[in-house]
């Protein structure tokens, strides 16, 4: 009689094992996926950042080749250059320096930078970065 229950419960064991260690790799294999997208996705926003860094200072570079052409050039509100991904928000006269303030924008990262120019009669001298 003992021998027929267990005949009955053959393999059992062995389904609910086999169940159970292939619910655990399906679960660490998620967990795995979801740290690479989570890294790829931490390295593509620094790689923008990084891109939007430079789109400022290509900003600050439109502005100092606009100061060089004219010596009055202001701006009160942002002036945006598409093709550069970048904006132009402030350019203005203090103490005798110019004060230019930019923002890298690409896929909605911005990045803001500011410089600090000098007019002379013959040349545009950068003061500071920041």
């Amino acid at each position: 009689m003992r021998n027929k229950i267990y005949k009955n419960n053959e393999g059992f064991i062995a389904l609910t094992l086999v169940i159970t260690i292939s619910v655990l790799l399906l679960t660490f294999s998620y967990m795995q996926s979801i740290d690479v997208a989570h890294f790829f996705d931490m390295t593509l926003r620094k790689k923008y950042r990084l891109m939007n860094y430079h789109n400022a200072w290509n900003c600050i570079d439109q502005a100092i080749l606009n100061l060089a052409h004219d010596y009055f050039y202001e701006v009160h509100t942002p002036v945006t250059i598409l093709d550069l991904h970048c904006s132009i928000d402030v350019v203005k006269s203090e103490n005798g320096l110019k004060i230019i303030e930019a923002t890298g924008n690409y896929k909605n990262i911005y990045v803001q930078r500011r410089a600090i120019a000098r007019l002379y009669d013959n040349r545009v001298e950068i003061v500071s970065i920041e």
